[in-house]
């Protein structure tokens, strides 16, 4: 066997340490502080307006240990979608929840088509995922990601390193799972994409903007 050239010693030794830090130096949590609650920020979203809001029973916020939330239908002439936002003020509260894949199915739902995009919304860029689920009569089109900070991921995973960066390098630590759903009634599935899609276009921006304004 050949000799190990010792600049890729350096960077394996680097890359260790640089894992290390992560994995075991946790700086103290910094929460931020709102002066204005989730459902306000999002009351009207470029067209779409807030209706009728679903009230989380209080056993469900301290089981998904959430700091603030909204649940909400949202209608822009004959389109509505419902978007439920779970929000986060600390980065000790990554991974509250739990992946749509594994809930949905837990709760009785058929889960028949998924997949992972990349959008494009002015200067940012989002990374979604998206399912189509079927329980009984009813059909639906589930977009859905991991908020960290500014960053978006479809999964867990990459949630809790865009957090960890934010954490150390911007000392933010907003985290949040957003969750857009469209119901198929008598519409394609192309149909509520797209349905779902303009709204995402509308409500990104402005969430982004809440999210960034915290102190």
């Amino acid at each position: 066997m050949g000799q190990v050239k010792p600049i890729k010693i350096i960077i394996l030794i680097a890359c260790l340490v640089v894992v290390s830090v992560f994995v075991y130096f946790k700086p103290l949590s910094k929460e931020v502080t709102r002066h204005v609650s989730l459902s306000e920020g999002l009351s009207v979203i470029n067209g779409w307006h807030g209706s009728k809001s679903i009230i989380i029973d209080q056993r469900i916020v301290n089981l998904l240990k959430l700091d603030d939330y909204v649940n909400r239908y949202y209608t822009k002439d004959d389109k509505s979608v419902l978007l439920y936002v779970g929000y986060y003020f600390s980065s000790q509260k990554v991974g509250a929840v739990h992946d749509p894949l594994v809930c949905f199915p837990g709760q009785g739902w058929i889960v028949s088509t998924e997949g992972k995009r990349k959008l494009r919304i002015g200067d940012n860029s989002l990374n979604i995922a998206s399912m189509v689920v079927t329980k009984g009569q009813r059909k639906q089109i589930v977009f859905y990601w991991f908020q960290a900070f500014d960053k978006t991921s479809p999964n867990t995973f990459h949630q809790k390193i865009y957090s960890l960066w934010a954490k150390f390098v911007k000392g933010k630590e907003d985290n949040a799972f957003v969750r857009i759903t469209v119901a198929l009634n008598n519409q394609s599935i192309e149909e509520a994409s797209r349905i779902g899609i303009n709204f995402i276009e509308a409500f990104y921006p402005q969430f982004l903007k809440f999210v960034k304004s915290g102190t």
